[in-house]
């Protein structure tokens, strides 16, 4: 069997996250370089969420910057209709001090749209989907189809643009894996480091369409949406390589 002590994996995700911590304890070199760092919107218009039934959320970050914004603390949240898509999301809705009314299955914005129309949850419901700057409009577009939405950007990402060079001076001794849990991430590390100099891994298949769209393959493309999900894939691509991995 092969030791991974001297394998180099580069996450770039915002922040360091303990989903990623099974990588580091069966001995893989752990660098964290984030791509991407959000903030909130400044100056959001505000919307009476009075008239508002439901808040559907699709990430972390959105249930982290809708709670935050000043405009929200007005108004009494408790019985409004919740939607996550994903145990991540509605983990964090419950650290805010809400409960999920409903949990997506499934960590795909087209695979949401779907189940909600075949559950018929947002039939007679004015809805909120909160998102980010950078987000797909397919969501928003798809649910509209079938019920009553608006849409509010809370949060924007910022793309990394300036060049560290321990990544380089990583790739320079050995091809290191960089791990991918976003598009953006992808484009803005495209844009400064040459993908061909790393083994490229994706969370799932909305981050791989970019990583294809801009002439790369991913090594590996998670089937779940999670950094958990993602650090088991990854152990068992490399086990199959005749790694040791407890």
């Amino acid at each position: 069997m092969k030791s991974t002590n001297n394998i180099n994996v580069v996450l770039t995700n915002e922040h360091v996250e303990s989903g990623f911590k099974s990588l580091e304890d069966n001995g893989l070199n752990i660098f964290h370089f984030p791509m991407i760092r959000t903030k909130p919107i400044s100056n959001i218009t505000k919307i009476d969420l009075d008239e508002i039934d439901c808040i559907i959320f699709v990430s972390k970050n959105g249930v982290k910057y809708f709670f935050e914004d000043s405009n929200s603390k007005k108004f009494n949240l408790s019985k409004k209709f919740f939607i996550c898509i994903g145990e991540k999301t509605s983990k964090k809705l419950i650290e805010m001090g809400y409960d999920p009314s409903y949990t997506c299955s499934r960590n795909y914005a087209a695979e949401m749209s779907k189940e909600l129309k075949k559950n018929n949850i947002l039939i007679s419901k004015n809805s909120l989907l909160i998102q980010g700057n950078l987000s797909n409009p397919s969501l928003y577009n798809s649910l509209s189809k079938f019920c009553k939405i608006q849409r509010k950007v809370y949060y924007e990402t910022i793309k990394t643009v300036d060049e560290n060079k321990e990544i380089n001076a990583l790739a320079s001794k050995s091809k290191p894996y960089v791990i991918f849990t976003s598009p953006s991430a992808f484009d803005a590390f495209s844009k400064i480091y040459d993908p061909n100099n790393f083994f490229i891994i994706s969370i799932g298949k909305t981050t791989s369409a970019t990583i294809y769209d801009k002439g790369y393959k991913p090594e590996l493309t998670s089937k779940m949406q999670s950094y958990e999900g993602i650090s088991k894939s990854f152990l068992k691509f490399l086990k199959n390589y005749n790694y040791e991995i407890s």
